[in-house]
């Protein structure tokens, strides 16, 4: 996938949060989609791990924290893009 449809998944991410809990299992398959979608962006990949490695809560997340990992993860695709430019 390239990075402007990962930037584009991020998002599109990102625009559907509301509330202040966000489903534990949602999270997940989140994390697991842009795991997939990074390709071989290393670095991108070990920050999806370490997301994943230290989820909180067994249930709900607060959305706060997945609005925090989202936006970090677009951040490092947007480096990635203006690197390769």
């Amino acid at each position: 996938m390239t990075d402007s449809i990962l930037q584009s998944e991020i998002d599109r991410m990102i625009e559907s949060l509301d509330g202040e809990l966000t489903s534990h299992s949602r999270v997940i398959d989140g994390l697991l989609d842009l795991r997939s979608a990074s390709g071989d962006d290393v670095k991108l990949v070990a920050v999806i791990d370490e997301s994943l490695k230290n989820i909180p809560g067994r249930t709900t997340v607060s959305t706060e924290w997945w609005m925090t990992q989202l936006t970090t993860f677009r951040l490092m695709t947007h480096d990635a893009v203006g690197a390769q430019n």
